[in-house]
């Protein structure tokens, strides 16, 4: 099946109506980039799937923004043999398929009739699929159409798995892949279900456990140990010691009330222990003798006394230093002038003469002369500091004060401390009373011994009562359980019963998930010796293809590798280097990146040309020079050359020189046609598309052969 004739209008950089002729055996799109070649292909791929997954776009993201209509219509005419049909997709916020057959003129309008009739039409296999729009569209994008951008997603990016499942979608084994798919996902959630039944059979297997140790423990109860009299001797004493309301519920013998019972006893006899403890604590106190009181306020008044006569001494001692002061500076200034005096007299005494050395004027030299020597003579004595004998006086009084106030504070402090430790011995001594109930009794010591030793018969009572309490309990226990023995050995019976079924149906879900993985691996290993045998198959035809193009001086070898690690098929490329013996099972550490798209290119040609089965007969290459270099281009032109006879060629280029290439190699050489299809000058209505055919070589071919 091959392609006829493209409609295309309102899709992405087609806003306006264009036809395309594409009955020819070679058809060449030529354009500059952004005049809408990839919007050609593009719109082959949508009409027969849908989608154009390489856009991740929203469905709406194919209508063109200057869509006349506001939808995308594309119309695809395909030739079988003698017969026209047509795939008609509209995309108006709802997607419309119309599929018509003019052998039988059955037309089928769009849902899912027309969806089924277009995989019926192109890849009957995806129908058992459990996605056939996505099982066809991986068989085009892998085998059909190379998109130009994702040139080397299949050798490069593509997962290993996911190149084996492309690959056994191609040869006619996806549905048994996507069987053993399904198998596997229906075998876990079978496994996880076995699990879970697997987990709830030991809730069982524990309770049932449980019922056996305890059918086996009331097998040895001695019924017999229980005494009806001594059990009523039991009550009567706890009577005694607790309100008889509280005991009231013992009549009826069950191991509840014995329960209560024992509560209120434990009850008791914390509070019999309070009481003991703190009898002991006022005991103890007691035995402490009280601490001796000083009596303070005689001290203190003496204490207050010395102060006073302190302060008096303090005023002496005061007044005492500053009267020496003031002597002090008094013999001070008299001193002062004294020595001027002399110092006077001893100057005038060096100048006297028969005249005055002041006034010139005579005066009684002698007696002037003795007068002044006296005033030196009374200057060297030295006056006398009589006050400064007063200080040391008040000091010593002072001090001798400070001695008896310090003595007397110390006193006072004994008196008040030992006043405060018997005013702590008493406060302790009422409150320990008044915790024991016991405050105010004359005999305090007396009352408080009696009652400890009452408290502690009572404390070995309660402990006796409670102690035969708790083999009573236990008692009515075992008798209650012995009643309850036929009804745990029902249970016991059931959930064996219940566990016997359950066990059985794990078993069986056991051999089914067995089974499962039998056929698992069985699926597993035929489809992969189906793929290998293909690609095994395949091979060669790479390898020719891979030749021809001759990307790389040393690695000139290239094969497909297969294999299935834990049953999961895994498909690579490796290249070899045959002369060096050298193998690269990863190209891209080695291969420069026009030799991946060549690499890439030649897995895609091998594909398409040695699986008869594709939807359609015809490889489709978009823009191949923006992958490949110049000289790699010639070798894929004579490629395509070769298989146009088997396959219809479709190939864009934006390079003149690469259009004049193909259409000399491409051009017909019998009655085959080639087109040429010309995108130019894109506007919002479109691109000019000019169409025309490539006329044949009007010259002969001519083989000469030389000596």
């Amino acid at each position: 099946m091959r392609l006829k004739s493209l409609t295309v209008s309102g899709f992405r950089g087609f806003s306006q109506n264009v036809r395309f002729d594409l009955d020819a055996d070679a058809v060449i799109v030529y354009g500059a980039n952004g005049c809408g070649k990839t919007s050609m292909f593009d719109a082959i791929l949508w009409v027969l799937t849908g989608s154009v997954e390489r856009l991740n776009g929203a469905p709406d993201d194919i209508v063109s923004e200057y869509s006349l209509s506001g939808e995308a219509r594309v119309e695809l005419e395909l030739r079988r043999d003698d017969s026209i049909m047509r795939v008609v997709r509209r995309f108006d916020g709802r997607h419309h398929l119309t599929v018509e057959d003019d052998a039988n003129q059955d037309k089928i309008s769009s849902g899912t009739k027309a969806e089924a009739a277009l995989i019926d039409l192109l890849w009957p296999d995806a129908r058992a699929a459990a996605e056939p729009t996505d099982a066809l569209s991986r068989s085009l994008t892998r085998a059909m159409y190379l998109q130009q951008d994702v040139v080397r997603q299949f050798v490069e990016t593509d997962k290993e798995e996911d190149r084996f499942n492309v690959v056994s979608e191609l040869v006619g084994v996806g549905r048994v892949t996507e069987l053993q798919r399904q198998m596997e996902a229906s075998r876990k959630a079978w496994s996880t279900a076995t699990n879970t039944l697997q987990r709830e059979l030991d809730p069982l297997k524990a309770q049932m456990s449980a019922l056996e140790d305890r059918l086996r423990r009331l097998s040895s109860i001695d019924t017999a140990a229980f005494r009806e009299e001594h059990f009523a001797e039991w009550v009567n004493d706890v009577g005694s010691v607790l309100q008889e309301s509280e005991v009231a519920d013992l009549s009826r013998r069950t191991s509840e009330a014995v329960d209560r019972t024992m509560a209120l006893l434990q009850a008791r006899q914390r509070q019999a222990e309070r009481s003991v403890s703190s009898l002991d604590r006022l005991l103890n106190h007691l035995a402490t003798p009280a601490p001796d009181v000083l009596v303070s306020e005689p001290l203190r008044a003496q204490v207050h006394a010395t102060e006073l006569l302190m302060a008096q001494s303090s005023e002496q001692l005061r007044l005492a230093q500053e009267t020496a002061a003031g002597e002090r500076r008094q013999q001070a200034e008299l001193r002062d002038q004294v020595a001027s005096t002399r110092a006077l007299a001893q100057l005038a005494l060096r100048h006297l003469g028969d005249r005055c050395p002041v006034c010139e004027q005579t005066y009684d030299l002698e007696a002037t002369r003795t007068r002044l020597q006296g005033l030196v003579s009374a200057a060297e004595d030295e006056p006398q500091d009589l006050a400064a004998d007063s200080v040391p006086a008040a000091a010593a009084q002072l001090e001798g004060v400070q001695r008896q106030l310090a003595t007397a504070q110390a006193s006072l402090r004994d008196a008040e401390r030992s006043e405060a430790a018997r005013a702590q011995w008493d406060q302790a001594m009422e409150a320990l009373a008044s915790e024991c109930g016991l405050e105010g009794s004359p005999d305090l010591l007396t009352v408080a011994s009696d009652q400890l030793g009452n408290f502690r018969a009572l404390n070995a009572r309660l402990q006796e009562l409670r102690a035969a309490g708790e083999q009573f309990s236990l008692q009515l226990v075992r008798v209650s359980e012995l009643s309850q023995r036929s009804e745990a050995e029902s249970q016991l019976a059931t959930i064996r019963a219940d566990l016997a079924a359950r066990e059985v149906e794990r078993q069986a879900r056991s051999e089914t998930g067995d089974l499962a993985t039998t056929l698992i691996n069985a699926l597993r290993t035929a489809t992969t010796k189906i793929v290998t045998a293909e690609l095994a198959r395949i091979g060669p035809l790479l390898q020719r293809i891979y030749a021809t193009v001759d990307p790389h001086p040393s690695f000139r070898a290239v094969n497909f590798l297969t294999r299935a690690p834990r049953g999961h098929g895994r498909l690579w490329t490796a290249i070899t280097d045959e002369a060096e013996h050298k193998t690269v099972e990863e190209p891209l550490l080695v291969l420069s990146s026009s030799q991946l798209n060549v690499l890439a290119v030649s897995t895609f040609l091998s594909l398409n040309l040695a699986i008869d089965t594709l939807p359609l007969q015809v490889v489709a290459l978009d823009d191949p020079l923006q992958s490949l270099d110049t000289i790699n281009l010639l070798g894929l032109a004579d490629l395509l050359r070769r298989v146009r006879g088997s396959r219809q060629v479709l190939i864009s280029t934006h390079d003149g020189r690469l259009m004049e290439l193909l259409s000399r190699k491409l051009r017909p050489t019998g009655d085959d046609r080639t087109r040429v299809v010309t995108l130019e000058a894109w506007s919002r209505s479109g691109p000019i598309v000019d169409q025309h055919d490539v006329q044949p070589d009007s010259v002969a071919l001519k083989l000469v052969a030389t000596a």
